[in-house]
């Protein structure tokens, strides 16, 4: 799996650079989204979470995290429905 999502990632990458969107890679260099992203992480277990990209594009903060397959795109509660909660 980790050899489609580097694809990914290098896919990601090249759009972000042809729209001359300047953002950093693994982590971010913005400090309260590095501050929130200290118990972050993929599998919840309250350590720092890594998303591929980080930046700010006018008053927006971006924060991608890619997968190689679309179903690990969207959680689900436990009854199947689209978790909304924000946490």
């Amino acid at each position: 799996m980790a050899k489609k999502e580097i694809r990914t990632d290098l896919w990601v990458y090249d759009l972000l650079k042809d729209a001359n969107i300047k953002i950093d890679s693994q982590g971010c260099n913005i400090k309260e989204t590095d501050e929130a992203l200290k118990t972050a992480s993929k599998k919840g277990t309250g350590n720092y979470g890594y998303p591929e990209y980080c930046g700010v594009v006018k008053d927006f903060v971006i924060v991608i995290e890619d997968k190689p397959t679309t179903d690990k795109q969207a959680k689900y509660d436990d009854n199947g429905i689209l978790d909304m909660q924000v946490s």
